[in-house]
């Protein structure tokens, strides 16, 4: 394992060019293709039916028994954790590009900002053309503040983590507050029009994705795209703390000497663990008490639990790959993973490209047909073919496609594909 820092790429595909492969850290690949495999999982629901709708209305479209509690396993262990690792992931990797871009540029803050500039478009065209469940605008947007970041000392990272993570509660805070200022009657009434709106968004929904022609489907597809970034400032402040935690873990050098911080590792590993799996049982269970036409006290504690139990679990993973990875047979059980990781950004955009087309008019037009067991069954599929494809490629080419258009487009050159024949 290369201990040092100079040209190691801890998140090539979310923020810096590939490097060639024995210059990385490869329990990180495995770490970036275990948190693929977790938002497919995640994301296979949004894919397949209008769930987005549905759980601001209080209600599930599959009720039997195999797809409750398959859908109850994802909100447990699944349901934020995987896209809090990826933020950690973009976190850890800024550091190590505005190192290696002090090599190379006098302007590496330029150069990164010019990196978060092309992530946007490509995430722009991924929103509006494939999926409205973009998660790279959020990322390039919030990338914008980490270099306000990188200078600060590790105790104000930490500081900030925490302040960021009060902002995401405070909204429902406040909402929750207000609840008994309102006038009742108008508060209902409006309940009951906002409601009607969220129907017939899950009857269009169904209809557009399911049989609509492309230009119904494209006018949906942008309707649900530009109602999912009204939600941004709510998420906003659960993303970029994690973006901090990952700054501040590089900023330590925890990924290029692991073995030294093995006895803190095991530490961070038992209490993610406890604090995570605590919080998640009571995200879980206050979630169900939720009333969605009015706030409640439950509303506050599924908020809170969330801050905790989603970056726990997800530190609980990550720790837990680390540890894995210090044993020679868990590393080889573990590898194939890397090969997902390694070419993150094209796999990312696979699974929408290949989900869409199974679920849209364009495609099988299976939408609203396929249930969260069958769901799980068909991301394993999808999963499957995603490592024996990225392996395949990653044996004739440096580069994932994506990766290799990310990195031309950033530096302004063009640089070679295939790998050199030995």
């Amino acid at each position: 394992m290369n201990d040092q820092p100079q040209g190691v790429d801890l998140n090539n595909t979310l923020i810096d060019g590939p490097v060639q492969p024995q210059e990385r850290i490869e329990v990180l690949d495995v770490i970036r293709g275990f948190a693929l495999l977790g938002i497919l999982i995640v994301n296979m629901a949004y894919f397949s039916y209008p769930l987005m709708y549905l759980e601001i209305l209080g209600r599930e479209m599959w009720t039997a028994a195999w797809d409750k509690a398959v859908f109850a396993v994802i909100n447990l262990f699944v349901e934020g954790k995987f896209y809090s690792m990826f933020s950690f992931l973009f976190g850890l990797g800024f550091v190590i590009f505005i190192e290696r871009a002090r090599a190379r540029s006098s302007r590496p803050t330029l150069l990164f900002y010019r990196r978060l500039f092309i992530l946007l478009l490509i995430g722009l065209v991924h929103a509006f053309f494939i999926w409205f469940g973009d998660i790279l605008v959020s990322y390039a947007l919030l990338g914008l503040l980490l270099p306000l970041f990188f200078n600060r000392k590790p105790k104000t990272i930490l500081i900030w983590i925490a302040v960021f993570f009060f902002i995401a509660v405070l909204p429902v805070v406040l909402m929750v507050l207000s609840t008994g200022l309102l006038d009742e009657a108008g508060y209902a009434a409006y309940m009951q029009e906002f409601f009607a709106v969220m129907e017939s968004k899950v009857d269009n929904s169904l209809y557009a994705y399911s049989q609509g022609t492309f230009a119904e489907l494209m006018a949906q597809r942008v309707e649900d795209t530009l109602f999912t970034y009204n939600y941004f400032f709510f998420v906003a402040p659960l993303i970029f703390p994690m973006f901090l935690l990952g700054l501040y873990v590089g900023k330590r050098g925890v990924f290029q000497n692991i073995e030294a911080n093995l006895p803190s590792i095991k530490r961070i590993w038992k209490w993610s663990f406890i604090i995570g799996f605590t919080m998640s049982i009571v995200k879980y269970t206050s979630k169900l008490q939720i009333d969605p036409a009015a706030a409640s006290l439950y509303d506050l504690i599924n908020m809170g639990a969330r801050v905790f139990a989603d970056p726990g679990l997800s530190i609980f993973y990550m720790t837990s790959i680390v540890l894995l990875y210090q044993n020679r047979q868990w590393m080889e059980r573990l590898k194939p993973l890397a090969y997902v990781g390694r070419m993150a950004l094209s796999n990312y955009l696979f699974q929408s490209l290949v989900c869409t087309t199974i679920f849209y008019s364009y495609g099988l037009g299976l939408y609203g047909q396929v249930g969260h067991a069958a769901g799980m069954v068909l991301t394993i599929i999808i999963f499957t073919a995603q490592i024996f494809i990225s392996r395949y490629w990653l044996e004739r080419y440096r580069f994932g496609p994506m990766e290799w258009v990310w990195r031309t487009l950033t530096y302004g050159k063009l640089s070679g594909m295939k790998l050199r024949s030995r």
